[in-house]
């Protein structure tokens, strides 16, 4: 069995993913205090170091959650009959690669547009208004951070080991994809630890729960996220001179002087965003089986 495969074998039920999300964060205080050691060993302070190690930053955040999802997984791959579920195996239905793309694409961009309303009632942490500021000087660096690695690493984490093992727990019960799709939303939320992207994550982290359901690949769930998170980053890249807290409505308004085109735009996102659900829904597999834990069969030694 190759040490990739370990993690398959923990399925987290609902108190599990709580312990995951505990330790996430205590991957995040541990990176800040040897950031912190860090900047003192190089006469530098904490902000700076931040603003220009966002992408090594994140990454050692990164470390304990998955040493721990490694262990979890190792320990009971180890036991008899042990179950499992394999992170990513894709099936998109009558999809095609290239449609399905396009569509995942459209819904992202129309559930941005949606939200956008959301954004003015939330303050904008300085962390973020720092990040965007800053966005133009270390280029690179910020889109690894936030349009590479955050992806790959949360949606690893929140999709690929917390929905995945609360369907497992759940896959009995009738609501249980819904209950798997909605607490992996909401931690995927409270892990960011602020109001300002709550509301977001949560709508983005719903429709990224029920695609990574409804095609079983970890790599459409990254791909969504990369799509929300890359097209924030490269429109700071684009108009470095961008309040960092304008809204698509403000920025819109001082433009033409009015919000009409603001509303109409909210307005077509909806329309898109259900256009997309409903290609969606009618065309992926309605309840894939591959969330089923196998159990692992042990051979007899010196069986062929």
């Amino acid at each position: 069995m190759e040490i990739t495969d370990k993690p398959k074998y923990y399925l987290p039920g609902l108190g599990q993913s709580w312990l995951v999300v505990a330790v996430l964060i205590g991957g995040s205080i541990v990176a800040g205090i040897v950031a912190a050691i860090i900047g003192v060993v190089k006469n530098m302070s904490f902000d700076y170091f931040t603003n220009n190690n966002f992408a090594l930053l994140y990454a050692m955040q990164m470390v304990l959650p998955f040493l721990f999802i490694w262990l979890m997984g190792y320990n009971r791959s180890r036991e008899p009959f042990a179950e499992s579920v394999k992170i990513d195996k894709p099936h998109i239905g009558k999809f095609n690669f290239i449609t399905l793309v396009i569509v995942l694409i459209v819904a992202t961009f129309a559930t941005m547009l949606l939200l956008d309303p959301f954004n003015e009632i939330f303050e904008m942490p300085d962390i973020f208004k720092d990040m965007f500021k800053n966005a133009g000087n270390n280029p690179i660096d910020t889109l690894i951070g936030v349009a590479i690695l955050a992806p790959l690493c949360e949606e690893f984490i929140l999709r690929g080991t917390i929905e995945r093992g609360l369907l497992a727990t759940y896959r009995s019960k009738k609501s249980g994809p819904l209950k798997a799709i909605l607490w992996s939303a909401f931690l995927f939320a409270l892990i960011h630890l602020n109001p300002w992207q709550a509301v977001a994550a949560f709508a983005v982290g719903c429709l990224i729960g029920w695609v990574y359901y409804r095609t079983h690949s970890i790599w459409a769930a990254i791909f969504i996220h990369f799509v929300n998170n890359f097209s924030a980053i490269i429109l700071f890249l684009i108009y470095p001179n961008l309040d960092p807290e304008a809204t698509t409505k403000q920025i819109i308004e001082a433009e033409t002087g009015s919000t009409t085109l603001y509303w109409a735009m909210v307005a077509g996102g909806a329309v898109l965003l259900a256009l997309c659900i409903y290609l969606l829904n009618k065309y992926l597999p309605k309840r894939p089986q591959s969330f089923v834990p196998q159990k692992k069969e042990l051979i007899a030694e010196g069986a062929e």
